[in-house]
């Protein structure tokens, strides 16, 4: 099977984080003998074509010179197209996406398109169907339902239609799904969650490195990361801090990232007197994320709804703190209650710096349960969300379309050549 992937970025260099799930499920999928295209974004340094852990990506030009290129990639489209340049910039590169898109569906004889993100990337693959005849599965990440429901919402009759007129849609969470569902009325939206890499993240990654860089030893150590935008909320989880330290003195709190919230960031961390306490090693190549993962107690996502509407859509980076045995805790927005369904971490309050105080409290306080927690949520990353597991669903899918496309287009055959017919 031949499929391509079409989306609105992918990891640019070795160690980037930028939407590195999606490499994670290409990969997977090149491991079942699937071969795979991806179709995404170019950006200034990158190649327009190159092969990594055998999947073939393909990046399009939008926009010259490439310097110009300011839509995709860091901080994200999100936060990129609020700025009045990068609106003019998505017509471009809606077209360019296409044009690259049609370019690989002819040169490679692709047999599905996989488009990641509805908006833009499922519109296209569902606009020009009629053209490239091929079956479109698009997979929704939570960012083009949930901002909807902020000052976006006039897109909704556009996404209500690409979600309708793919031939299968799914969703990274519960909560993705349901609104998905809500707005399209299809209600035949599936869950697939994000994969996550069960042999990168595991119990056994060592933190030793990170501990001696940060000088951590005899401390108690809270991580955190991501983009450093207003819907992860880090501000909440350094508003908590000052609790946590009254009664755990020797606590840091670790934030890696970058963005545009961390300026404000530092400067809560210092106003409230604990930016001792308080580390902002910036951005942290994938490499070493798990590094970091290994040298803390405790993981916690303090995510929001922002003033946009939009959450996050679903609990990846819990997952990935969970696979390598940590305890997590994170708010219960979007589609992280998702990944918590089973155990593996705590929910809080959005917005509530008490609360989220309150439960590091509870876990820094009791060896035995972090580490029972721990334990399960390992066990439940192996279980329901590692990368084989995911591609092999996804494949089944693929699989599902392209059977039922082949049998459609004998059939068609068969009623054309029946001289009855006539």
């Amino acid at each position: 099977m031949k499929i391509c992937i079409v989306a609105t970025g992918y990891p640019r260099w070795p160690g980037d984080f930028s939407h590195v799930f999606v490499h994670r499920l290409a990969k997977s999928l090149a491991r079942l003998n699937v071969e795979v295209h991806v179709v995404c974004p170019h950006a200034i340094g990158l190649a327009k074509e190159e092969e990594v852990d055998q999947v073939r990506i393909h990046r399009f030009q939008y926009f010259y010179p490439t310097s110009h290129q300011t839509l995709a990639y860091f901080p994200g489209i999100p936060e990129n197209i609020r700025k009045p340049i990068n609106k003019a910039k998505m017509l471009p590169f809606a077209v360019s996406m296409a044009s690259k898109m049609f370019a690989v569906i002819k040169r490679y004889r692709i047999d599905l398109i996989n488009a990641h993100w509805a908006l833009p990337s499922g519109l296209v693959a569902v606009l020009t169907k009629k053209m490239h005849g091929l079956p479109v599965l698009t997979t929704l990440y939570g960012v083009e339902v949930f901002a909807l429901k902020g000052p976006y919402g006039g897109l909704k009759p556009i996404l209500a239609w690409t979600i309708n007129n793919s031939d299968k849609a799914v969703a990274v969470s519960d909560a993705t799904r349901d609104l998905a569902d809500e707005i399209s009325g299809r209600e035949a939206v599936a869950i697939l969650p994000d994969p996550i890499d069960t042999e990168f993240f595991s119990p056994l990654s060592r933190g030793d490195e990170i501990s001696e860089k940060h000088q951590l030893r005899n401390w108690k150590v809270i991580f955190s990361c991501g983009r450093m935008v207003e819907r992860k909320g880090f501000r909440y989880l350094v508003e908590a801090m000052p609790g946590v330290i009254a009664q755990f003195g020797k606590t840091k709190l670790i934030i890696a990232g970058e963005g545009p919230e961390r300026p404000g960031l530092e400067r809560l961390a210092h106003d409230l007197g604990i930016g001792r306490h308080v580390i902002f090693p910036g951005f942290v190549p994938n490499e070493d994320i798990q590094k970091y993962y290994a040298a803390c107690d405790i993981f916690v996502l303090p995510a929001i709804i922002d003033r946009y509407g939009d959450t996050e859509g679903s609990g990846t980076i819990l997952l990935e703190a969970m696979a390598t045995g940590k305890p997590v805790i994170g708010s219960n927005v979007g589609g992280i209650p998702y990944a918590l369904r089973h155990g593996g971490g705590f929910l809080v309050r959005e917005k509530d710096p008490q609360q989220i105080a309150e439960m590091i409290r509870v876990l820094l306080g009791n060896g035995e349960l972090r580490h029972r927690i721990g334990n399960e949520g390992r066990k439940i990353v192996e279980e329901e969300f590692s990368c084989p597991r995911i591609a092999r669903r996804y494949l089944e899918e693929f699989e599902m379309l392209v059977r039922a496309k082949r049998q459609s287009d004998v059939a068609l055959q068969t009623h054309d050549a029946d001289p009855k017919e006539v």
